[in-house]
């Protein structure tokens, strides 16, 4: 919302009243919050697809935030003014979304530091019934075939047909793939082997490709 408020009052120099200026900022806001649920999804391994998939993907939020600030501008102003120039500088969008994004996402890590995360909480079926967990509670998810199970603090496993690669995605960045098969949560993790982690008296596998990963990651949180 700071952010929000800063862009309105920079944009009140440029020939909009206050409450213009406060809703012409607000288009940032759908782009802000598509660029917080993309970017961390993009995981390639080789680092030249990973850079030209954030390339592609910022480009499609700089066409997107244009849009959404000429439709803004042309209600507010019904087509009697143009669109001050340096909105239309792609370079100037590009720096103040990028701006707003790490901003944004580091007021949250200084937050979540101070205050604690809030427990995120995830509803899929399982045998045809809807269930609810916490993340906290999801020990690790294993891909057996055409099958997928979820593993909890408790001993419950819950069936589903949800890819592991689609888990990956939609749990937070404490879970590491460890396996074509395994995904673990590193909250658990309590021994780092050469070809396995341990999670209490549960060994999960870790494969070669994965090896690298795990042992900078894992290392780090535990």
């Amino acid at each position: 919302m700071g952010e929000m408020v800063l862009i309105a009052t920079i944009l009140t120099s440029m020939s909009y009243t206050w409450w213009q200026a406060l809703m012409l900022a607000s288009m940032f806001l759908p782009v802000l919050l598509a660029m917080k649920y993309f970017l961390p999804q993009v995981k390639w391994e080789r680092t030249r697809k990973k850079i030209t998939g954030i390339v592609c993907l910022f480009l499609s939020f700089l066409v997107l935030e244009y849009l959404l600030l000429m439709c803004c501008h042309t209600w507010i102003k019904s087509y009697m003014d143009e669109m001050p120039s340096v909105l239309l500088n792609p370079v100037f969008l590009a720096l103040l979304l990028a701006v707003l994004f790490v901003t944004d996402t580091a007021i949250g890590k200084q937050l979540d530091k101070r205050f604690g995360k809030t427990p995120n909480s995830i509803t899929f079926f399982s045998d045809r019934k809807s269930v609810t967990l916490q993340t906290e509670q999801i020990l690790y998810v294993e891909s057996n075939d055409a099958e997928t199970w979820v593993h909890t603090l408790d001993g419950e496993r819950y069936r589903n047909k949800t890819i592991i690669s689609q888990w990956e995605q939609i749990l937070e960045d404490g879970f590491l793939r460890t396996h074509r098969s395994f995904l673990v949560n590193t909250s658990y993790v309590t021994q780092v082997e050469p070809d396995c982690v341990m999670l209490g008296d549960i060994s999960i596998p870790v494969s070669r490709k994965y090896k690298e990963v795990v042992a900078a990651k894992i290392t780090t949180t535990t």
